[in-house]
């Protein structure tokens, strides 16, 4: 028996999306498409000999509800749901593929260090949510729509990130202007889930801490203070700075549930906030206006992290060839846990 070619085929011989091939085999003059995508559809079909079947092209669907998608997110459930940070990106993530008829079929996560074996070879597109290493994707799908948030998984994908370090200069710098000089830090080790586990680094906050600190010779290795990213290890932290014979003015911490929880060690000490002690962090979540004080911190648009992914998806199985890698801006959020006043800022 004569195997018939299907669009699917020639899809995954051309390294395109199956919706790309639909719309260019059936000639839609609304989709735009590099030139050398369109000739390598065409050819490849081709050497197919695929025929098209005109009875069913007529009933053929051509947008997203007929593909399949999947999301993967580097942590558990119980790690996402104490950090809003990832639980976010993903709300963002579901609210735009309602938008555009995308359908996630299915949802992997690495429960523990050991297991990071996924099939997704049967998927039409991948939203990695964190720091994954390109080995595992490799090994798990053969699809070229995957868009990384969080983390610039290769040249080859595209990422939707905020910047780190620009996000740790604002939160800085607004202390300094403050006149502050006895800066401390305050977060936790960066990791990437590999084949063979966790592989732990030196987060980019704290990395650029250190660099500003430096390059203003205000830098002082007994005021950093960095454990895991829980928000129990921010209160814990915290009870460990304020028992020093040298505690800092001020600190950068690396997440708002961090400096939730520093925020209370305070609360228990000698030490008021920000009289004594002025906090910066980095996030602004919800929760972070409601306690007291309310927290300065820098916002980081997590939800359109989410929904950018979801457009650069769209983007790209409607044919666009070149990868991008977006990065989305954050913005100083002023209030009073920094002793500034928030009228004036």
């Amino acid at each position: 028996m004569i195997k018939i070619a299907t669009i699917k085929d020639i899809a995954r011989i051309a390294k395109v999306s199956s919706a790309a091939v639909s719309r260019v085999l059936n000639n839609d003059t609304t989709f735009s498409v590099p030139e050398e995508t369109r000739q390598r559809i065409m050819e490849t079909a081709g050497k197919l000999n695929y025929r098209r079947n005109e009875r069913k092209q007529k009933t053929e669907p051509n947008d997203m509800k007929q593909l399949k998608f999947g999301l993967l997110i580097w942590c558990s459930e119980q790690m996402e749901y104490s950090d809003p940070f990832y639980l976010s990106i993903r709300q963002g993530i579901e609210k735009e593929c309602i938008k555009y008829g995308i359908n996630i079929s299915r949802v992997f996560r690495f429960m523990d260090e050991s297991n990071t074996n996924i099939d997704a070879h049967q998927l039409d597109g991948l939203f990695l949510i964190g720091k994954v290493d390109i080995d595992i994707i490799n090994k798990s799908t053969r699809t070229p729509n995957i868009v990384s948030i969080d983390y610039v998984l290769s040249d080859e994908f595209d990422s939707v990130m905020f910047d780190l370090p620009k996000a740790t200069r604002q939160a800085l710098d607004h202390l300094l202007q403050l006149g502050h000089r006895k800066i401390g830090y305050m977060g936790g080790i960066s990791y990437i889930r590999t084949s063979e586990g966790k592989v732990f680094n030196t987060d980019a906050r704290q990395k650029e801490f250190e660099v500003m600190m430096k390059e203003l010779n205000l830098f002082n290795p007994n005021y950093v203070f960095v454990g895991d990213w829980r928000a129990e290890v921010g209160y814990e932290l915290m009870k460990q700075a304020l028992e020093a014979e040298d505690v800092p003015t001020a600190f950068v911490i690396g997440s708002d549930p961090m400096a939730i929880a520093a925020l209370k060690a305070v609360s228990e000490s000698d030490y008021k906030v920000p009289d004594d002690i002025a906090i910066v962090s980095i996030d602004d979540i919800h929760l972070a206006s409601f306690v007291t004080p309310p927290i300065t911190s820098i916002k980081v648009y997590m939800e359109e992290m989410g929904e950018t992914a979801v457009k650069l998806m769209v983007d790209r199985l409607r044919g666009r060839g070149l990868p991008l890698h977006v990065t989305i801006p954050t913005k100083l959020m002023v209030r009073k846990s920094c002793g500034a006043n928030t009228a004036d800022a």
